[in-house]
């Protein structure tokens, strides 16, 4: 009789297959569109890492819906039902794609002027912009993964853990092959347009996998029919609350890693694929088999690169970059497969499979909410890095208190040797963390005030004949508590600098003997020091926090309020409102436009593309007026992007380089040569040097990496 029974339809390769490209295509698109989506709204919020760390917390969520309707589907309608409702979700997305195309006249990006701007607090804008244009495709893609395995268990006795692996496979090969191959050679919108393609082929596939569900609605093995089946119900609470604690503190580590790494480099794909792939791949490594994870290796490995982590933080702007994210990276993933780890160890059996991948997408979700909303709101550092760190040191402690079979509860010294050790540990973590906060401040410093909010942390402090202003561990400008030098600008706007060269020589004629100088970026307002009577100045700053530096009764920074000439301070993004401000009929008004928004060593990529310069042309008054960028920067060479700019738009150009301050380098560009041949330019300007050639930037199109310093 068994005999004469047709095999279960997933046991057939080909219903396997399908369902395997279907979860793995539905991860592959699902990461593809976060990063094309993070870079999408990078430029209209300043380019800081946070934008970053909101598209991930926005996908989270995302994914989180998805994993909540598949489980859903599966625990509460009959396998008919749940067909035809994913039948629906997939018509009603491709559907919603079709009118985007044609609305936006791309598939993916929003053409909405209301949501960019420089709000002090871009979060809900953010969170909007990622919705309008990525939500109901992503949430239809984060559901087909469980979806599919708890469709292929239902007809099948092979575990479908492995799929899960498949599904992290797919997530990894779609970050790795963004910033290598895809993102180098195509436009964002070409992207959007075969992202779309894609899209198309696993609709197509998840549409077939529902076809295959109505038809198979699932029954009991041959063998196995005539024995009652077991009911198993929901999961212990205990079990959840573990899932969601240890999910949650991977998540933690994840974005804290790429907050520190991206304020350091640029909030660049690149360096966002890197923390995930790490994540992404403990997940592979910990699903696929038990024999990956084993508790005696990763335990010493993660206390030593804790220790690492721990001594290299309060100096990752002192070492190089690679051994910065060589560290972090490597603290990252012992942190991950431990918590993936014990996730694995701690499974369930397969009927309870889509709810244990909803608590592990809410404890997801709940790391990023924490890093993202709440830790700039509550915390003046990174603490959330060290809170995720030191949190899996306590997780493997509760792991190890919670196995039966560990050999803590075999070992009859098990439990007291343990407790020491731990001990141990915990004071030594305290040492660090005191250590580390002795080492963030030079001898002889006083911190004078302390913020951070979306834009970073900023300090202001006191040396004993200076006052500076740090972005991150960059020192974004200084002033001096001499009278004598009161007013006289520091480190890289002083006199003998790029800019401090072009100020004091610009020629004024008797038509024009004022000066109207726009410059992005305030930091200490340094530059207000060159002003004469009767100048102009306009300062577009992002940050409230840095404006308030250099405003009210009593600043910490003095240069704008003794400043002679007419100073104004425009809150937001520069791009932003030097085209409103153009919109308006404000053009050609610039005699100098220097651009210094730098946070850290983070780039505004948004600022350096074709776009900007055809904007900042716009904005100058004729020939002879200047565009000065300042473009030190420890782990990017702009150079060749300047010069590759400069030759699509028929710019003079110089570089110059000298040894005052902090050996800051200033890139100056004119339509007129001779507005470059100033005599302190002459003695200390020269030719831009290019070590190669790169194509220039667009809104579309950038590509960091070929910057990388040499």
């Amino acid at each position: 009789m068994s005999a004469a029974v047709s095999p279960a339809p997933a046991s057939r390769p080909l219903v396997v297959r399908l369902y395997a490209i279907t979860i793995f295509l539905s991860a592959f698109l699902l990461f593809q569109v976060e990063l094309m989506m993070g870079k999408f709204v990078l430029p209209f919020y300043g380019g800081g890492p946070s934008v970053w760390s909101t598209a991930l917390l926005v996908f989270q969520v995302l994914l989180l819906c998805g994993y909540a309707y598949s489980t859903f589907v599966s625990t509460s309608l009959a396998p008919n039902r749940q067909a035809k409702l994913h039948l629906g979700l997939i018509g009603a997305c491709a559907l919603l794609m079709l009118l985007q195309a044609l609305f936006w006249h791309t598939p993916l990006f929003p053409r909405i002027s209301w949501l960019s701007g420089g709000s002090a607090y871009p979060v809900p804008q953010i969170s909007v912009l990622l919705l309008l244009g990525a939500g109901a495709p992503s949430i239809l893609l984060s559901a087909n993964s469980p979806l599919c395995q708890s469709w292929f268990a239902s007809s099948s006795q092979t575990s479908p853990y492995r799929l899960y692996a498949v599904s992290n496979l797919g997530s990894l090969l779609g970050l790795i092959s963004y910033p290598f191959l895809i993102e180098p050679k195509f436009t964002l919108t070409t992207q959007a347009w075969a992202w779309s393609g894609l899209f198309v082929l696993v609709l197509i596939c998840s549409a077939l996998c529902s076809f295959l569900r109505m038809r198979e609605p699932g029954r009991p093995q041959p063998e196995l029919a005539h024995k009652p089946q077991k009911k198993v119900g929901a999961p212990a609470h205990e079990s959840r609350v573990w899932w969601l604690v240890l999910a949650a503190c991977s998540c933690t580590m994840l974005l804290a890693t790429t907050n520190i790494i991206c304020q350091q480099v640029a909030p660049v794909p690149l360096l966002w694929v890197l923390p995930l792939s790490l994540y992404l791949l403990s997940f592979i490594v910990c699903f696929d088999h038990p024999r990956w994870y084993r508790r005696e290796i990763f335990l010493p490995l993660y206390v030593v690169l804790a220790y690492m982590a721990l001594v290299a933080l309060p100096s990752y702007n002192e070492i190089r970059i690679l051994q910065v994210v060589l560290i972090l990276g490597s603290a990252l993933f012992a942190v991950c497969m431990i918590c993936h780890g014990e996730l694995a160890r701690s499974k369930p059996p397969v009927e309870q499979l889509t709810s244990y991948y909803l608590t592990i997408a809410a404890g997801g979700a709940l790391g990023s909410a924490f890093v993202a909303l709440f830790a700039p709101l509550i915390f003046d550092r990174f603490w959330e890095y060290h809170i995720g760190l030191l949190g899996c040191g306590v997780l493997f402690v509760v792991a190890v208190l919670r196995d039966r079979e560990s050999w803590l509860r075999r070992t009859r010294y098990g439990i007291p040797i343990f407790a020491s050790l731990g001990i141990l540990l915990a004071v030594g973590a305290l040492y660090m963390l005191d250590k580390g906060l002795d080492r963030e401040v030079q001898p002889n410093t006083t911190v004078l005030k302390r913020s951070r909010n979306f834009f970073g942390i900023k300090l202001v402090v006191r040396k004993p004949a200076a006052v500076g202003l740090f972005h991150g561990r960059t020192l974004h400008g200084a002033q001096s508590l001499l009278p004598a030098s009161r007013n006289e600008p520091l480190v890289y706007y002083s006199r003998p600098t790029g800019v401090g060269i072009l100020l004091d020589q610009f020629p004024r004629s008797a038509d024009h003997p004022n000066l109207r100088v726009g410059i992005i970026g305030l930091g200490a307002g340094s530059l207000a020091a060159y002003a004469q009577a009767d100048d102009y100045y306009r300062f577009y700053e992002i940050d409230p926090a840095v404006a308030e530096f250099s405003s009210g009764s009593d600043p910490y920074f003095t240069f704008v309020e003794s400043s002679p000439a007419k100073i104004d301070v425009v809150q937001g993004d520069a791009r932003v409102r030097l085209q409103e401000e153009f919109s308006r009929g404000e053009g050609h008004d610039f005699d100098v436009l220097v651009v210094d928004a730098f946070s850290g060593d983070s780039i505004p990529v948004h600022l350096l593309t074709r776009q900007a310069i055809e904007l900042y042309l716009q904005r100058i008054r004729g020939p002879h007026s200047v565009i000065a960028f300042h473009l030190s920067n420890s782990a990017l060479d702009l150079r060749p992007l300047m010069a590759s700019l400069a030759r699509t738009y028929q710019l003079a150009s110089i570089e110059v380089r000298t040894p005052a301050g902090l050996d800051p380098l200033w890139v100056l560009l004119s339509r007129d040569p001779s507005a470059l041949r100033l005599p302190g330019l002459v003695a200390d300007g020269k030719p831009l040097q290019v070590s190669h050639e790169v194509a220039p930037w667009t809104d579309d199109y950038t590509s960091p990496y070929q910057l990388l310093a040499r």
